[in-house]
């Protein structure tokens, strides 16, 4: 009988089944884990090549599942050497992901490795030389180091690619830096070669190996440079990182050259001193890959233009930088931690980009929390009002701490820039008026910090008549202090609030916390140096002798006793003592947690120093950098002809704008790199519009 009726109800039950149904069948399945593996251990005992086949496809299949099945290590060795090719590729998948869980059933197999690597099939090749290189154990360095010789002249960049993260992964079993030499030959002629595949693999190991060994990189530089679009992605990210410290090696710092010197470089008269033109063909070829669709080609390129090209090329990174935002939430926070580094130094460039800094819906806390840092350095007294208006309707958001985070960075945009404190008083005083709770303290902390650095003008009287009058509203100690303090600091020139906030903290001294009691002392002593009627302020004092805190009896006790003290010298500076000259308190690009180390890193994501982590060099003194001769090819080698066997491009043709390349326009964002139009920053793309 139907149960169709009770659909909805509460008693109504859908008929459910445990047993797993076959879809082809109807039936019931009986496949499980257990069958699976009792199925693989059948098939690895028949004499059917076939089966032995199948059993390492379920195995590959079960371990994609997450299912350990390192027991069949012993039978999956035996297939090494089978005819079957797929048999092999599978064999070798399935040793080289269990090859630190079964060492020595693969290092038994090392002879039948070698073997293979005379197999007529490249793949199988290189994943002989890639399962050999994962074994963990010192004892295979010597045949690890045989296979890469064996196999650096392989008619395959795969396997040359392979022999080339065969030396990294040696490299991590090396206990003696010194062993790595022996594989710095090899790794000179992967880098000479002329598929870009083994190349990519070639310079991933230069960099684990040799970073700073730029001899190998001399002779290689300049078709590295003009070659590296054929180069796929991760191939770019190596790259650019090694040639970061190549140019810190073998270029003049960019920093020491004057624009003129940058300039005469186009004139037939320019300055020895001038940048070089290979320096010139490493910035050119970054600016290239700045409209990578891989993000992590961008910010390496972004890198090596920050740290090692002359401020004039640095514009160019600003809308790559600026499209990441729209990526996802990780990626637009790993941006905005670079561009506030490099916004530190250049905040120019991101000027015209201002809008894509506010605050979106769906921004997460840490990449909101960054905007508002980028926003408060990009701040000028030309779009102060902009940036103003935007942070204070931050301030109506139901996140009060975001809010709260806003009013804060309203008060640090003035503090960087002090042309913008009249505008951002203004619109903090409008806040007030609509704000309470803890954005409401922020706000009133924020004022007081800013009329110490508008002393003596004529919005000051308006900021002070507000702050007293929402005095009973604050409920954060530390504004509710900050109020005392900058009322008590302008007593003298305008004595009218302090008496009545001192008038209304008295009648709940012993409620108030203890930051605003302490507070609450100065100003009555402030009173009664100036002359003021003495019953209040000494009925505070008093009071404050007999506090339960021992801070505030002694901040009591110390008071009355320099305002009773009868000594000439005391009585001279009474009021010097009590009203200091304060410095304001300042905001600076370092507050804003601007990492120290290097772009583009996990230590400079994550502010700390993570395990790995390599500082750029220093750039090298001018008398230790190489002659440019180092990096001409030698004979019979044409400049620019590596990945290609093209016609030569000199330099004179690359600057020219004929490079030979008849993929010119591959890269179809233009007008990044014309210098010509850097300043031309309001250009419509499709991209950027509103």
């Amino acid at each position: 009988m139907s149960n169709l009726g009770a659909f909805g109800s509460s008693d109504y039950a859908a008929a459910t089944s445990s047993t797993p149904i076959n879809p082809v069948t109807g039936e019931p399945a009986v496949s499980s884990q257990d069958s699976q593996i009792e199925e693989v251990s059948t098939l690895f005992r028949s004499t059917n090549f076939q089966d032995h086949t199948n059993a390492l496809k379920i195995l590959l299949a079960l371990m994609s599942k997450g299912i350990d099945v390192v027991q069949f290590a012993p039978f999956v060795v035996q297939q090494v050497g089978a005819q079957d090719p797929n048999a092999r590729q599978l064999a070798y998948v399935y040793l080289n992901h269990y090859a630190d869980e079964a060492p020595e059933e693969v290092i038994l197999s090392v002879n039948t490795f070698q073997r293979c690597l005379t197999d007529s099939d490249p793949i199988c090749r290189a994943l002989a030389v890639k399962v050999m290189s994962s074994i963990r154990s010192r004892e295979v360095l010597p045949h690890i180091q045989e296979a890469v010789s064996q196999v650096i002249g392989d008619p395959s960049p795969y396997v040359k690619k392979a022999a080339a993260y065969a030396m990294v992964k040696a490299a991590e079993l090396i206990e003696d830096p010194s062993e790595t030499e022996v594989y710095l030959p090899l790794l000179q002629r992967l880098l000479g070669d002329q598929n870009p595949i083994a190349f990519s693999g070639a310079i991933c190991a230069y960099l684990y190996l040799c970073p700073n060994n730029i001899d190998l990189i001399h002779t290689h530089f300049r078709s590295i440079c003009q070659n590296i679009s054929k180069i796929d992605a991760w191939g770019q990210l190596f790259t650019l990182r090694a040639l970061t410290i190549y140019a810190r090696y073998c270029f003049k710092n960019p920093e020491t050259l004057d624009e003129e010197d940058v300039g005469a470089f186009w004139d037939d008269a320019g300055s020895k001193d001038s940048i070089s033109a290979d320096h010139l063909l490493l910035i050119h070829t970054a600016k290239k890959l700045l409209s990578s669709p891989n993000n992590a080609v961008v910010t390496a390129a972004t890198q090596l233009l920050f740290y090692c090209a002359p401020p004039s090329h640095i514009s160019s990174v600003a809308r790559p930088m600026v499209r990441m935002l729209y990526d996802t939430q990780i990626m637009s926070q790993l941006a905005l931690t670079s561009i506030l580094t490099i916004a530190t130094v250049h905040n120019h460039i991101f000027v015209p980009h201002l809008n894509h800094f506010f605050i979106r819906r769906n921004d997460i806390t840490a990449v909101r929390n960054l905007k508002l840092c980028v926003l408060a350095l990009l701040a000028s007294q030309s779009n102060a009002d902009m940036i103003l208006g935007e942070l204070s309707t931050y301030t109506n958001s139901d996140d009060t701490e975001f809010a709260a985070n806003a009013v804060k960075t309203m008060g640090k945009t003035a503090m960087v820039n002090e042309l913008i404190i009249p505008a951002c008083l203004l619109s903090l005083l409008r806040l007030m008026s609509r704000s309470e709770g803890p954005v409401l303290s922020e706000v009133v902390l924020v004022i007081a910090h800013l009329l110490r650095k508008r002393r003596n003008t004529e919005d000051e009287l308006h900021a002070l008549k507000s702050l007293a009058r929402k005095f009973i509203e604050v409920k954060e100690p530390s504004a509710r202090a900050a109020v005392l303090s900058i009322v008590g600091d302008m007593y003298e020139t305008y004595p009218e609030f302090a008496p009545q906030l001192l008038r209304y903290v008295a009648q709940n001294f012993s409620d108030e916390p203890g930051e605003v009691r302490l507070q609450a002392l100065t100003l009555a002593a402030k009173l009664l140096a100036c002359g003021a009627d003495q019953a209040i302020p000494m009925y505070v004092l008093r009071i404050g002798e007999r506090d339960s805190e021992f801070d505030i009896r002694d901040r009591a006790h110390f008071l009355l006793s320099i305002l009773a003290s009868k000594c000439s010298d005391i009585v001279k500076n009474m009021k010097s003592l009590l009203f200091p000259t304060r410095t304001a308190p300042t905001w600076t690009i370092t507050d804003a947690g601007v990492s120290e180390f290097q772009l583009g890193t996990f230590s400079h994501f994550f502010n700390r120093a993570v395990t790995g982590y390599d500082p750029l060099p220093d750039w090298a003194d001018e008398e230790t950098l190489p002659p440019e001769s180092v990096r001409t090819p030698p004979e019979g080698e044409e400049d620019g002809n590596a990945f290609s066997g093209g016609k030569e491009v000199g330099l004179a043709d690359f600057f020219s704008g004929d490079d030979g390349n008849e993929e010119e326009d591959y890269y179809s964002d233009g007008d990044y790199y014309e210098e010509d139009e850097e300043d031309d920053v309001d250009q419509n793309d499709a991209f950027f519009a509103n």
